[in-house]
């Protein structure tokens, strides 16, 4: 297999190619990148992803960004873990379809919780930016909750679909917002982090934090 090295931010939307890399048993090298330090802006590690952002998958020294690629790359990588529909090209095409709109529709807004100034800049500003930001997720959980009715996981089986969301109610609850309404995604939750794939990826992710924090 081609070998990995896995550039992460403890608790970021990183995590949910943390958890896909553990479901599918590959074989990597962790790099914890804090985000919050300014570690994906050193020219280091511009170098490897000008983007300045996480994650970022180091492939045979081949740079790949985006998690909806990532997650495309594993799956079809370890087939066998079974991380997106298989056999069946709308299904697939169905799933990514799901990953997409969570790069591009669920996680931007709920970004404006953690950098208000960096959407609007005027005095002042920040409370409303976060105010619509708990609008626009309210909207999106609610899309969540109805994928999940009736079901376990999004598209029956487990898929790295599961991963990404966990990755937006975790942040909820770290932020606060009132998740009451959303049944199914809570249980969702709490069935996720029973996996052990997922405990594994929490907990290194628990120990570079801490490690970070440290060194601080």
């Amino acid at each position: 297999m081609a070998k990995l090295d896995f550039h992460f931010s403890p608790g970021a939307c990183s995590l949910a190619t943390h958890i896909a890399l553990e479901e599918a048993g590959a074989t990597f090298t962790p790099k914890p990148t804090y985000t919050r330090k300014g570690q994906t802006r050193t020219p280091e590690y511009l170098a490897l992803n000008p983007k300045g952002k996480v994650p970022l998958l180091i492939v045979d020294g081949k740079p790949l960004t985006e998690n909806t690629a990532i997650l495309t790359f594993l799956s079809r990588s370890y087939p066998n873990a079974k991380l997106l529909p298989a056999g069946d090209a709308l299904k697939e095409a169905e799933a990514l379809s799901f990953i997409a709109w969570c790069a591009s529709g669920v996680h931007p807004v709920m970004s404006r919780f953690f950098g208000p100034q960096n959407f609007c800049d005027l005095p002042d500003s920040a409370d409303n930016v976060k105010a619509l930001a708990a609008k626009a997720t309210a909207a999106n959980f609610a899309l969540i909750e109805k994928a999940l009715e009736g079901k376990d996981w999004v598209f029956g089986e487990w898929s790295v679909a599961d991963a990404y969301i966990f990755v937006f109610y975790n942040w909820a609850t770290k932020l606060g917002l009132d998740v009451s309404q959303y049944p199914n995604y809570g249980k969702h939750f709490e069935r996720m982090k029973q996996r052990p794939a997922v405990q594994r990826a929490l907990a290194r992710e628990a120990e570079a934090l801490a490690a970070m924090d440290k060194a601080a």
